[in-house]
């Protein structure tokens, strides 16, 4: 079963969460996020990407981190 959750926030919030992440991912460790009451831990070896769409004038950036989940979290 697939799940696709998002969840808008402030600026202040994108910016404390990248920086966490950023942080993490300097010290090659795994870190918790919560996204609409789902928390779940990304590992450091998840792959990262980044991705820009463009459809009839909407454009998207997705910064990407990709992983196999674990039956723990």
């Amino acid at each position: 079963m697939g799940r696709d959750v998002e969840r808008d926030c402030s600026v202040e919030e994108f910016v404390t969460t990248l920086r966490r992440i950023a942080d993490a991912l300097e010290k090659e460790e795994s870190f918790r996020i919560q996204v609409r009451g789902l928390r779940f831990t990304v590992p450091a070896s998840a792959e990262l990407s980044i991705e820009h769409e463009a459809d009839d004038g909407d454009e998207e950036l997705e910064l990407q981190l990709k992983w196999q989940s674990k039956d723990d979290d």
